[in-house]
């Protein structure tokens, strides 16, 4: 993202939603006390002996008028280039007055060592005199949109001379500068005060409430009347310009777009920027950078660790965040770039989130297809639904039923048979086997020789685990003569199972290293199931008291004698099931009491 967003800014995509990003945030600039616009509106056109133009005569009046309420500086943002009538009375007003700006106006060619050329500049009427200082009126159009948003705060006119804006010539006049204007590689300097500039020597401007709407605009017709409260005028910089709409000096502006802004309220804008020190400054485009790498890093870890509902919070912040934070550094004069750590945002955290979904499916894809080869693909996905499957494979101790089922006779038998016999048989054997066991939901652990391993409550625990595995050696033992007809019919012999059945705790887990790993359960539990197996007989199903006294509807069975188990020095109560009706449980079985019988010593 960080490259593509240097490619992106490198190439100035999307700056013209930057731009207009930007504008947003405006009006942004304090109001200076010290600026006032007089204006030549409807009220001015419409009065008799005024009009639209201002006779030069009534323009000296307005001069007088506001030399008499203590106007600092007077700038006309109107050329008066051509003698007319009218130019005595002006030219005495002008020679009256203290500080006066007139307009010149410049046709601005290309930029040469970063400054504007003009190839055409207007002069001020020779019937004017000279005593007053001028400055160009050009505003930057913004070619893409229309919307003037900075001023060439200096030109370079054909002879060489550096012409400062009506604004800086303003400023100049007010802080009683005359001395050259020089031109810095990143600003203007004028005096002691630098003024930061963006190429070409252009002023980004910085607008101000009062000044971005013509509602504060004092009448030209009624300072001529001598109306306007001296406090208005006194000590300011009061810019005069064209008000009304119909006299067609008018600019888009960022402020309002619907309504288009007086050029004069730009010029005023300009230098209350530059009163008030609120100069804009566009960020480097490194530190932009910066911002959407350290933004794609924070989303894309969040939503790749949090929870979903968490990163999707924590993305809302930190975008939230860096916009409070771009608007207070607005206010302190940085404009942040709002698109492409906007785009970094949405991207990482859509890119994050199909990342995680992807490596998510396919983690729960490999941990089904791993658990579908032990337990029926419902349980499997049951374990990555409910989020076990990291349990399972770590290991957890378990209550569960363990069952193994063994041929007899099966070592003796395959001396005689050839080894495609033996496979056929084997195979059919263990495929009719597990069907039976992933029917029950039960987990198929391992084929041992001729032997099947099965256990119920793991991976996935459940509470009739006794009542399952019981019901599927019951179901295997009746499967027994339908399974020998297919034997036959495929060339192989009968045969007949011995299971057992035991119930408690016991570890289940992925055991092994390196390239093999397998699920499996350890315990004494599963010890003493296999030693049940190796004794039960053809088609005898032998289980533990453990089991029989938590399945609800036990079957017929009966004891077993005294049965030697390798590896368990206890005597256990077992039981053998049988299939005669006749046959009754023990009292304590069929009350729930039957233990597990460990003689002392």
């Amino acid at each position: 993202m960080t490259t593509l967003a240097a490619i992106g800014l490198n190439a100035n995509v999307f700056a013209g939603f930057q731009r207009r990003a930007t504008d947003a945030l405006f009006p942004a600039a304090p109001d200076d006390p010290r600026v006032a616009v007089v204006g030549f509106d409807r009220k001015t056109i419409d009065t008799p002996g005024l009009g639209n133009p201002l006779p030069r005569a009534q323009v000296g009046r307005l001069i007088d008028q506001l030399h008499a309420d203590g106007a600092r500086v007077i700038v006309f943002d109107v050329i008066y280039s051509s003698e007319k009538d009218g130019d005595v009375q002006m030219r005495e007003a002008l020679d009256g007055a203290d500080d006066v700006v007139l307009g010149r106006e410049a046709k601005l060619g290309p930029s040469q060592d970063g400054v504007y050329t003009t190839t055409a500049i207007t002069g001020v009427a020779r019937d004017l005199g000279t005593r007053y200082a001028t400055g160009h009126v050009q505003v930057n159009k913004d070619p893409s949109d229309g919307v003037s948003r900075s001023i060439p705060l200096v030109v370079e006119a054909p002879d060489g001379e550096f012409v400062p804006s009506l604004s800086l010539a303003a400023l100049m006049r007010y802080r009683g500068l005359d001395g050259p204007v020089t031109v810095r590689p990143d600003g203007v300097q004028i005096g002691d005060r630098f003024v930061p500039t963006v190429a070409p020597k252009s002023m980004l401007l910085n607008f101000a409430p009062k000044l971005s709407d013509t509602s504060h605009v004092i009448s030209a017709a009624d300072v001529i009347a001598g109306t306007v409260p001296k406090r208005k005028i006194d000590g300011k910089i009061v810019f005069i310009g064209a008000i009304d709409s119909t006299l067609g000096d008018v600019k888009t502006a960022p402020v309002n777009k619907s309504t288009d802004l007086p050029g004069v309220m730009f010029h005023a804008n300009a230098v209350n920027t530059m009163l008030t020190g609120t100069y804009l400054s566009p960020v480097p485009d490194a530190q932009t950078l910066l911002w959407v790498a350290a933004l794609t890093a924070l989303i894309g870890t969040a939503v790749l660790l949090l929870p979903l509902w968490m990163s999707v919070l924590f993305t809302f912040l930190l975008g939230g965040g860096y916009v409070v934070f771009a608007f207070t550094r607005f206010n302190n004069g940085q404009i942040l770039n709002f698109v492409y750590p906007s785009i970094a945002v949405i991207v990482a955290f859509i890119g994050a989130l199909a990342l995680r979904y992807f490596g998510e499916t396919r983690q729960r894809r490999r941990v089904t297809a791993l658990f579908s080869q032990y337990v029926p693909e419902t349980v499997a996905q049951r374990l990555v639904d409910e989020d076990r499957a990291s349990l399972a494979v770590e290991g957890e101790r378990l209550d569960m039923t363990v069952l193994f089922c063994d041929l007899r006779g099966f070592t003796a038998l395959s001396e005689s048979l050839s080894p495609a016999t033996v496979r056929v048989m084997l195979n059919h054997y263990y495929d009719r086997v597990t069907e039976v066991v992933l029917s029950m939901r039960g987990t198929l652990m391992k084929y041992v020789g001729d032997e099947v391993f099965a256990v119920w409550g793991a991976p996935l625990p459940s509470t009739d685990h006794p009542q399952r595995a019981l019901e599927c050696a019951m179901e295997i033992q009746a499967l027994t003569p339908e399974l020998n007809r297919e034997l036959l019919e495929l060339g192989a012999p009968e045969v007949s199972f011995g299971i057992g059945l035991n119930t408690g705790e016991a570890v289940a887990a992925h055991f092994g290293g390196g390239r093999r790993r397998q699920y499996d359960v350890v315990g004494d539990t599963v010890n003493i199931g296999a030693r049940l197996c190796s004794a039960a007989g053809r088609g005898e199903i032998i289980l533990s008291d453990q089991v029989l006294i938590r399945v609800p509807s036990p079957p017929p069975v009966e004891p077993v004698g005294r049965i030697e188990l390798k590896g368990v020095s206890r005597e256990l109560s077992l039981w053998r099931v049988v299939a005669r009706e006749s046959a009754t449980l023990p009292a304590s079985v069929a009350t729930g009491d039957a233990a597990l019988r460990v003689p002392e010593g």
